[in-house]
């Protein structure tokens, strides 16, 4: 599971078998830890009553909740990503965006096998 932060936006993407253990587990974790012995986590779950994606931030840990429907037909089908806008005052809003991942096809070496390559036919040309 890949997270991407920029401003005010936070891009999860996800490989197939990330995708199937989500859908085993109803979670995905992963982590860097410093040398200092700190460590930032993020980890998806899926919540049965949540009807909207949910984002927050605590003690070094980043969560994003999906709606296990939205979450379900998500990855049962063809659709590429789910996103949202949460309103966090004053006017401003976090992007969260959950996406299948492509491989990327200015790599030729890479191993595609864990990548959505079906889906990438109408993707950009780099990552």
């Amino acid at each position: 599971m890949k997270i991407r932060c920029e401003q005010n936006s936070i891009r999860v993407r996800l490989r197939k078998s990330e995708i199937v253990q989500l859908r085993v587990e109803n979670w995905l974790e992963a982590a860097i830890h410093f040398p200092d012995g700190q460590v930032f986590a993020w980890e998806l779950l899926l919540e049965e009553s949540l009807q909207d994606i949910a984002a927050h931030f605590e003690n070094g840990r980043l969560c994003v909740k999906l709606p296990a429907s939205l979450a379900q037909n998500w990855m049962d089908t063809e659709e590429v990503s789910m996103e949202c806008f949460i309103p966090v005052g004053e006017g401003h809003a976090l992007h969260v965006l959950i996406e299948k991942d492509f491989p990327c096809k200015d790599r030729p070496d890479e191993d595609k096998t864990d990548f959505f390559t079906e889906l990438a036919a109408d993707a950009p040309l780099n990552c």
